[in-house]
Parts: structure tokens; C-alpha cells; sequence
């Protein structure tokens, strides 16, 4: 089997509920500023407005970017870690896909403690890192199987502890 496979998963934390939020957040914030005055314009608008639109911007624009490739795993988290981070399949001893509760962790994002530092967007599914100094990382991902089979690839379950 070539050793050249690649896989890229582009992440973010949008889901149907969250837009609902924010733009029930948004529009309250229009409605009530046009409702106090007709003639009000972009300026006079509410604070709700104005945070939920922040808000909704910067979720919109985080993202969490994963490349697995024969060097190792790779990842970004737009707008807090540019640049790339980077596992070498030498350095790690374990991984898997694992099914995990965001409450581990804290909820989504990028999450410190627990059983370690996790990096994740939405859904129940992680790449399990363990490193051989006995760092454990969690990497969110939303296509588990395409992903196992790949680190079965590179990584086959002789792995060391």
C-alpha cells in the first residue's frame, strides 16, 4: 500500500441550533431598537445587536483544520492556532477514534484538563492521541470511520505505551 495517503477534514462550530441563537439574538436586538424608533439607523441599534453579530462573526470564522499524513498529525485552530501543531507518528504511542462526551472536556473548543487538552467543534468523535511522554490529546473529527482506518495505516495496533 503507498504510505503517500492524506486526509483533510475542515471543521467548524455552526450547527442549525447555534445559527437559531444567534439570530434570534440579532433580530431582537433590530426589533427592539425599531420598535422604541422608527427613524433609528445602523448606529442607533442595540448592544444585542451589536455582541450578537461579534459573536456570530467570530464563530463563523473559527476553524479547526486536521491533515493526517505519513509525518504525523497535523492540525490548526483558526483563529487561536495558526500556526500548525504537529505530531510525528515516532513521538506518538497510542492512537484511535474514540466516542466522547464534550462534558470530559468542559464542551467544545479548545479545552485544557481533564484527561488532557482537546481540540473540537461539534459532534462526539475524537482522535485519541496518546504521546509517549504520556500527553493525551483529543482532536475532534466528524468522519470517525475514514479516520481509523487511516491511523490503522499508519499507525497499526502494535502501538507502544
Amino acid at each position: 500500500m503507498n504510505n503517500r495517503l492524506m486526509y483533510k477534514e475542515s471543521q467548524n462550530f455552526l450547527t442549525w441550533w447555534l445559527v437559531s441563537v444567534f439570530i434570534l439574538i440579532i433580530g431582537l436586538g433590530v426589533y427592539a431598537r425599531w420598535d422604541a424608533n422608527s427613524n433609528a439607523g445602523w448606529r442607533d441599534l442595540s448592544a444585542g445587536f451589536w455582541i450578537g453579530s461579534a459573536v456570530a462573526l467570530l464563530f463563523l470564522l473559527m476553524r479547526l483544520r486536521t491533515r493526517i499524513n505519513e509525518q504525523g498529525i497535523h492540525i490548526r485552530f483558526i483563529p487561536f492556532i495558526w500556526k500548525e501543531k504537529k505530531w510525528k507518528w515516532e513521538d506518538i504511542g497510542k492512537v484511535h477514534v474514540k466516542k466522547y462526551s464534550p462534558w470530559e472536556y468542559g464542551g467544545w473548543g479548545w479545552r485544557f484538563g481533564g484527561p488532557g487538552v482537546a481540540y473540537t467543534t461539534k459532534g462526539f468523535y475524537g482522535i485519541w492521541i496518546v504521546l509517549k511522554n504520556g500527553r493525551t490529546i483529543l482532536v475532534g473529527t466528524q468522519y470517525p470511520k475514514k479516520v481509523q482506518e487511516l491511523l490503522t495505516h499508519y499507525k497499526p495496533y502494535k502501538d507502544e505505551a
